[in-house]
């Protein structure tokens, strides 16, 4: 099941792009003319400029017509990423020493862990932020010592009951005054909708240490955890970014004798196999990524492979940039595996507060519950607003 053999209609633009990212696989121009500049933008908007770089390098070598000046542009980005990488993990790595000394486990999710396991390489994945779980019971002692560090909370406000926040399972998003990389605290390995706190030990239990070029390791989770953490990211994002197809290819590429049978109970375990399923049929569908043994007796699921479908024509018809907050999370709704998954993730959804909520109104702390019945007014009043100011100006549809 290729997007050749469906097929699925893609400019020539998109299908260089995939064609770049197809895990060793010789890169051929499309027969039709590629429009430089609009490649370019398209690889920048999936953030996967150093995966395209070095595929297009590589084909200049074999006399195709890429452009000289579209190379060079792509190499100065691609030393900048570079740079940008080794600096978040040096971070990275003095944060989980700095953190490890009082015991606690600072665990990444993607970033440079990912790049290292999935493509070998640091300068070959492209990540603005840190993603980092944390388990729940040492979440506020993490917090506490980041600030120590000259980090402070992003989206929280000063007065917010940390205790009730922590209860909620949301994210921490933290930055240091003057630096750009932010750090993501989670108590869950992905999303409060998604993930209960389970999922923090199972991600903890897959760590190891994780050699770098540069020399040191990373604590990190291996391969099995790790492409869990993409494909319930993905299923969280409606597989929005080319990215995330293209590390589940890499990370099946790099690992075939990985554990995949055994992920794939876990999964069950968590109710993230549909989700599961739905990354590789993607990476299968766009990039031509064979799947490993046990993935192939899963392939008939039936809503994963709708799922898939519907996912891969919308990348291939370059719409999935475009994806509204209610799409979105319809689409994540059907990922669920169960109906009791499927009932956690609206009840978490339309009745667990966040930050907005904690920053629009100021309750006391006897009146916090009253957070919880806020809430699916304010989700209401943002998609009427949303839908107005689309009315009003003519914009396309699309959910703010």
């Amino acid at each position: 099941m290729t997007a050749a053999r469906l097929p699925i209609p893609a400019t020539p633009e998109m299908e260089l792009l995939c064609a770049c990212l197809a895990p060793g696989r010789m890169v051929v121009l499309p027969a039709r003319p590629v429009d430089w500049s609009r490649f370019l933008g398209l690889a920048t908007n999936h953030h996967v400029l150093p995966p395209v770089q070095r595929a297009l390098k590589t084909t200049a070598k074999t006399g195709q017509p890429v452009p000289a000046e579209y190379l060079a542009y792509l190499q100065r980005l691609g030393v900048a990423i570079s740079a940008n990488n080794l600096r978040a993990t040096a971070i990275l790595r003095r944060l989980q020493e700095r953190l490890a000394a009082a015991g606690i486990r600072l665990i990444p999710v993607k970033g440079p862990a990912l790049a290292v396991l999935a493509y070998g390489d640091l300068a070959l994945r492209q990540f603005e932020d840190l993603d980092l779980l944390v388990a729940r019971g040492d979440l506020l002692r993490a917090v506490t010592l980041l600030e120590q560090e000259g980090y402070a909370a992003l989206e929280l406000p000063p007065t917010a009951d940390r205790e009730r926040y922590l209860a909620w399972l949301q994210d921490w998003s933290l930055h240091k005054p003057g630096d750009p990389l932010h750090l993501d605290l989670k108590p869950v390995l992905i999303s409060h909708t998604l993930c209960g706190p389970e999922s923090a030990g199972f991600m903890a239990a897959a760590c190891r240490p994780l050699p770098l070029r540069a020399g040191g390791t990373l604590l990190a989770p291996g391969p099995e955890a790790m492409l869990l953490a993409v494909c319930a990211d993905g299923a969280n994002e409606m597989w929005g970014k080319l990215s995330a197809v293209a590390d589940v290819a890499a990370l099946l590429a790099a690992f075939p004798g990985a554990d995949w049978l055994g992920l794939l109970r876990d999964a069950g375990r968590f109710g993230l196999r549909r989700s599961l399923l739905i990354g590789v049929g993607l990476a299968e569908i766009l990039l031509a990524s064979p799947r490993p043994e046990p993935f192939r007796t899963a392939r008939e699921e039936p809503a994963a492979q709708r799922l898939a479908l519907a996912a891969a024509r919308r990348i291939r018809a370059e719409e999935s940039l475009k994806t509204g907050m209610i799409r979105q999370t319809l689409f994540a709704l059907r990922t669920r595996d169960r109906v009791r998954d499927r009932g956690r993730f609206l009840r978490r959804l339309l009745f667990t507060p966040g930050a907005v909520e904690l920053n629009q109104i100021a309750l006391p702390a006897g009146l916090y519950p009253l957070y919880s019945c806020l809430r699916p007014f304010r989700l209401a009043w943002d998609a009427w607003r949303g839908r107005s100011r689309r009315v009003v100006t003519g914009a396309p549809e699309q959910e703010p």
